[in-house]
């Protein structure tokens, strides 16, 4: 192997290898070798079929095979030998194949070198919520609303949509390798829409102590095979009926929640809004602190893993653009590079950062982590479990960890100042939209305005008129 020439653009590197002719012949002659010994033909004892038989039935295979290897080798013994520390992986195309062996081109992009800075000078100041009762309040009012309080009907009424019948249910019609044909205390919400109709339809109108019995025609691609395409008749036996109610926040609602009464409930409540508000405060330190460190430095980075990050930008911002209905102009579009590159280039910072400083993953935080992600999908732990350990899936748990430590670290070692603020200000500093957007914001807000000012108008000289007609 012999290197011709070398090219370099930024970080992108080239270099022209030729593998002589000689090496070529004996990657294929090794290739032909351990087919032969694999080949299993008629006449010949396994392991002793001639290399020349082998060459007859597989030379062009063994030839694209050797040479795929020894390309893929030698540019790693290339990156090895001369201590390279790339971004990604290397490309690899050929120029020629002649006389002399084959030329093949080597292109990758180095990782940047640069100097960590002093952060000595850097000033963060924490924004910290002071909680009233009015959040204390919202958060449980939020739980309120989405929390039913289920009460007895008389036995008189008659269910309807959005009431819940509970039932015994009996399975009429016999089903092979069902383990039981009888369900008790089987409650359903009449109009649920994760119910299928069949099953709740028949009972509205029903009253306690009724009996209805039913069919319920499962689709061909019921989860269940034994019931998939089939009409299952069922027997419900009513015995109960319930409608929702709303909760009052009192001592009864704070217990459905498992606080003795609404005064252990409130200081519960407010446990969480200072958590979470808490947390806010702790995000906002963290993206300023990172904005302050991306100022230190200016060096590049690799165009791979910039092309990755901006499309991943650049479909974030597009949707944060559809919900303040804003226009995506190419004018955002630079922003968005900008962002990426910004972005990258952190990464790079936080993982030289943590390793001068000693800063790990350990194995404990990983497992963690991936256990709290199976936590979010029951019934699909295993599943989440196979996914990551599939190789660089870690990636996406290993790189938020490693950046909130580093973060953690820089806080520390850096002492912010505290300063007190409204419950909103916090909102509104996470909520604030990117820089490129507030002009927009701005314009859009003259304009509701204007129309406004305009309709105001339009409705007083209509009023006038009136007036003088009136007179």
């Amino acid at each position: 192997m012999k290197i011709l020439n070398r090219t370099s653009d930024g970080l992108k590197r080239c270099y022209n290898v030729l593998i002589a002719i000689e090496e070529l012949k004996q990657a294929k002659a090794a290739k032909l070798q351990e087919i032969a010994k694999e080949m299993k033909l008629p006449g010949f004892r396994p392991g002793k079929v001639p290399v020349s038989v082998a060459e007859r039935m597989y030379g062009d295979y063994a030839a694209a095979e050797s040479k795929k290897a020894l390309i893929d080798n030698q540019s790693k013994k290339i990156l090895d030998d001369e201590n390279l520390t790339i971004s990604f992986s290397f490309e690899t195309n050929t120029v020629k194949e002649d006389e002399n062996g084959l030329e093949f081109e080597l292109k990758f992009e180095l990782i940047p070198e640069f100097k960590l800075q002093a952060i000595d000078k850097v000033k963060l100041v924490k924004k910290v919520a002071e909680v009233t009762d009015k959040e204390t309040e919202e958060v449980l009012e939020e739980i309120r609303k989405h929390k039913t309080k289920w009460v007895d009907v008389s036995a008189d009424t008659k269910a309807k949509k959005d009431m819940k019948v509970i039932v015994d249910l009996n399975i009429l019609t016999k089903i092979k390798k069902s383990k039981s044909d009888k369900v008790e205390d089987l409650q359903l919400v009449l109009g649920d829409a994760s119910i299928m109709e069949d099953f709740w339809k028949p009972l509205v109108g029903c009253k306690i102590g009724d009996v209805k019995e039913f069919d319920v025609n499962y689709p061909q691609n019921f989860s269940n095979k034994d019931f998939a395409g089939k009409a299952i008749r069922y027997s419900a036996s009513v015995k109960n009926i319930q409608k929702s109610e709303e909760y009052k926040i009192d001592d009864e609602f704070a217990k459905s929640i498992g606080c003795k009464d609404l005064e252990e409930a409130k200081t519960w409540a407010k446990g969480r809004a200072i958590a979470k508000y808490s947390e806010m405060s702790n995000e906002l330190l963290k993206r300023d602190l990172l904005e302050e460190l991306s100022k230190l430095y200016s060096f590049d980075v690799p165009a791979n893993m910039f092309e990755v990050e901006k499309a991943e930008v650049i479909k974030q911002i597009k949707n944060e653009a559809k919900k303040l209905n804003q226009e995506f102009t190419k004018e955002i579009e630079e922003e968005c590079g900008k962002l990426a590159a910004q972005r990258v280039r952190l990464g790079f910072i936080v993982a030289k950062i943590a390793k001068e400083e000693k800063i790990a993953v350990t194995q404990n935080e990983i497992q963690q982590a991936v256990r709290s992600v199976a936590a979010m999908y029951p019934g699909q732990e295993t599943r989440v479990y196979e996914m990551y350990r599939r190789p660089g899936a870690l990636n996406a748990i290993v790189g938020p960890i490693l950046e909130s430590k580093v973060v953690n670290f820089l806080v520390d070692k850096l002492k912010p100042t505290e300063e007190k603020c409204s419950v909103e200000a916090l909102v509104a500093l996470d909520e604030e939209p990117f820089e490129f957007f507030k002009k927009g914001i701005e314009e859009n807000k003259k304009k509701s305005a204007s129309k406004g000012k305009t309709r105001v108008k339009k409705e007083g000289k209509a009023e006038e008129a009136a007036v003088s007609e009136e007179k």
